[in-house]
């Protein structure tokens, strides 16, 4: 039985040391998380109870949570050192401290950097005026009370300037900024665009354009001035001009586009006798430049003089739906009843730009059956009688009597719609590629002078007798500009020369197709292309010699290979002797830059990925000359949209509520 009995004992012993041993480690642990709770900085501040949810700040009264599984003691640690002033443990956060952000992404790639940055009340202050200047944005920005909400609650540190303030930031910047300018400026031979403008308040403006080809092979475009001129006489434009070429420090002039007012004569011959010296090219000969756009509108508008009556007919259709609400409205259930999918709403054109007669068309044409149906509508047909006003003594009161005028449209007003669009668009697209800022347009007038000549040469011999006398009438304005030998700038044909896919054999092909039933005049032409290309060559030679141009390489007028002596310390004396005998062999010797480019084969076309600046920048080295032709007559602007578009941001800025601009601020 006692052998029995101590099996047991010692079966259940065990299992007690176990429960044991758990109720010991279960104490254990409470004290060791007491003592970590215990072991907080805090708890010398804030009176510890087990389970304790929140306590009360012994300095300032207030209560935090501290919830040991929510709130744990982070808050109370951040209310001692950063909130309660009155705490000992309270310190001034460190104004060095800076926080990592994400910068705006780029706008090309996206990508968005990760930078350290710290609140600054100058920089915020100077981002404010540059989102002005930016974004075109009043002043008085800063007295709205969205933006001032809205900035309180991005960062309320940011104390927000006075409109005052911000003017003197913005005009800083514009000091700055003309310093970077200033310095690109320095050795550069630009190209000018300027144009003049009268505001809202009656003042009139001028704007001046610089644009040049850098030493990186970029088209840079910058607006030197947008200032305040007394009139549009020329002399005026002229001296205003050479006032802002002092300031900027330019004295190296290549062209001067201008649109064709007769003003722009008046400052281009004062430009020319004050810009005269040792930097002009050729004498100023080539310095005037005409608006190619400008010319481009007269001659589509003289075309367009004597409007056809379909035009009129749809101008006054769309006029009508675009006259009410409720017309438009109407005319929307006519476009869902036909079925028309278009994203596009008619809009009614400006009588003076034919490039919006030839958009209100485009788009017209699509509605053509919405506007049939409209026939259908009541009111429609009866509002094609336009109102006139006439005096009579009796009550002295005006009546009015009903005159009927041109409209509806027709099917066959439609029809000629149609071949106006089709005509209209070739002039269009030509406007457009030529009125571009941003990348080279010079080699690409001549190529879209042909197909202008063609189409309106074509026109000349249609059956249409109205067809036939609007393509005389701007065949007569074609003949002034372009047609004239002494009025056309011979560098347009040069930059097609400079253009490695086309060179002088395109110009060739040209001439032949444009007098192709004149040799002589054909002749006349191709010869004067030469005769200018060879002047440039020879003038910028002698830039050369005197240390103008610092990228062309030596004075000779062509690449002679003199006699090479052997000499055996010359370690490349084989390489040399070499490069001359194949220069003799390939029949280069004693051949000008020009000769030789003109002999290489023209380049292939490589479709929109090819980029002449950038081929022009490989083969510098290979033609060191005709490449400082090539960067100045490839960098001249042939519109002046670059300055007109100033103008366009010049009126919203300068717009009827903020029509108390001074000069200097707008």
């Amino acid at each position: 039985m006692t052998s029995i009995n101590n099996e047991k004992d010692q079966t259940f012993e065990p299992t007690q040391i176990v429960e044991e041993s758990q109720e010991t480690r279960l104490e254990e642990n409470e004290n060791e998380e007491d003592d970590l709770k215990k072991r907080s900085f805090v708890w010398d501040h804030f009176k510890y109870e087990k389970n304790i949810t929140s306590a009360k700040c012994p300095y300032c009264k207030r209560m935090i949570k501290c919830d040991s599984k929510k709130n744990g003691t982070s808050g109370l640690g951040k209310h001692l050192k950063m909130y309660c002033r009155q705490s000992p443990c309270y310190k001034l956060p460190d104004k060095k401290q800076k926080t990592l952000n994400f910068s705006p992404p780029q706008p090309l790639s996206g990508k968005s950097d990760v930078k350290g940055n710290m609140y600054n009340q100058v920089a915020c202050r100077m981002a404010l005026a540059r989102m002005c200047i930016k974004d075109n944005r009043p002043f008085s920005i800063v007295e709205d009370e969205g933006f001032v909400e809205y900035s309180s609650t991005l960062n309320p540190k940011f104390k927000l300037p006075s409109r005052w303030t911000v003017a003197r930031d913005c005009f800083n910047i514009y000091k700055e900024e003309s310093k970077v300018i200033k310095n690109l400026l320095v050795g550069q031979r630009v190209s000018l665009t300027t144009d003049t403008w009268t505001s809202v308040q009656n003042i009139n403006y001028m704007c001046l354009t610089a644009h040049w080809v850098d030493d990186n092979w970029r088209l840079v475009k910058k607006i030197l001035n947008f200032c305040q001129i007394s009139n549009h006489k020329g002399v005026t434009i002229g001296k205003l001009v050479y006032a802002c070429l002092k300031k900027w420090g330019v004295n190296k002039v290549f062209t001067i586009t201008v649109d064709n007012a007769a003003s722009n004569d008046g400052a281009i011959t004062y430009l020319k006798k004050e810009l005269m010296g040792p930097d002009s090219i050729l004498d100023g000969t080539y310095m005037h430049l005409r608006c190619c756009a400008h010319i481009v509108n007269l001659i589509v508008r003289d075309g367009l003089e004597d409007q056809h009556a379909s035009i009129v007919k749809i101008r006054n259709a769309v006029r009508y739906v675009r006259s009410s609400p409720a017309r438009l409205l109407k005319f929307e259930a006519c476009v869902e009843k036909e079925k028309i999918v278009c994203g596009k709403k008619v809009s009614l054109d400006v009588d003076t730009r034919w490039n919006s007669t030839y958009l209100m068309l485009d788009t017209a044409i699509m509605f053509e059956k919405a506007f049939r149906r409209l026939n259908l509508e009541d009111g429609y047909m009866a509002y094609f009688i336009d109102d006139y006003e006439e005096e009579f003594e009796v009550n002295t009161r005006k009546r009015k009597r009903k005159k009927k005028v041109v409209g509806p449209p027709c099917e066959n007003d439609w029809t000629n719609a149609r071949y106006f669009v089709e005509f209209l668009k070739i002039f269009y697209i030509i406007t457009l590629k030529i009125s571009a800022s941003k990348h080279v347009t010079a080699n690409l007038f001549f190529n879209e002078i042909v197909k202008m000549h063609v189409k309106i040469s074509k026109m000349c011999s249609s059956g249409d007798e109205k067809c036939r006398s609007m393509a005389i009438r701007m065949k007569e304005k074609y003949d002034k500009y372009w047609d004239n030998i002494d009025n056309i700038n011979f560098l347009l044909y040069i930059a097609v020369v400079l253009d490695p896919q086309k060179k002088m054999k395109y110009v060739e092909l040209c001439l032949k197709k444009i007098y192709e039933n004149n040799g002589e005049k054909q002749a006349m032409f191709l010869q004067r292309v030469k005769n200018t290309l060879e002047a440039l060559y020879e003038e910028y030679v002698r830039l050369a010699s005197s240390g103008d141009c610092g990228d062309i390489m030596g004075g000779s007028t062509s690449l002679s290979v003199a006699p090479i002596l052997l000499d055996i310390d010359d370690d490349d004396f084989l390489e040399k002797e070499f490069e001359r005998d194949l220069l003799v062999a390939q029949g280069k010797e004693n051949k000008s830059e020009i000769d030789i480019y003109l002999c290489d084969d023209v380049l292939q076309s490589v479709g929109d990925d090819y980029d002449i600046l950038l081929w022009w920048k490989s083969n510098s080295s290979r033609y060191p000359t005709l490449s400082q032709i090539a960067r100045n007559v490839l960098g001249m602007p042939i519109s002046t949209v670059a300055s007109e578009s100033a103008f366009s941001t010049g009126g919203r800025v300068i717009d009827p509520f903020r029509s108390s601009l001074n000069p200097r601020t707008a």
